[in-house]
């Protein structure tokens, strides 16, 4: 919860990332919850952040890793008991 919490609000979901100084505006760009609120923003109201196209990517990207991850742990039964 703390991790997924602070992604959250360092995400531009309360404040848009061009209101940040110029040397912090490209941190948040490692941030995966900025590709998906700007994501959001652009399906409600049709104005995003950055490209949607690169959000959609990025998304995705996200994605595949996690599952990735996943499949992992499922395939080799990482700490799973018998």
């Amino acid at each position: 919860m703390l991790v997924i919490t602070s992604l959250v609000f360092l995400g531009g979901s309360f404040y848009s990332t061009h209101m940040l100084p110029p040397l912090w505006q490209s941190v948040p760009l490692f941030n995966p919850v900025l590709y998906v609120v700007s994501g959001l923003r652009w399906s409600f109201y049709e104005i995003a952040g950055g490209e949607c196209k690169l959000s959609l990517a990025s998304i995705l990207a996200f994605m595949f890793a996690c599952l990735g991850v996943v499949y992992y742990m499922f395939r080799t039964g990482y700490k799973l008991r018998s």
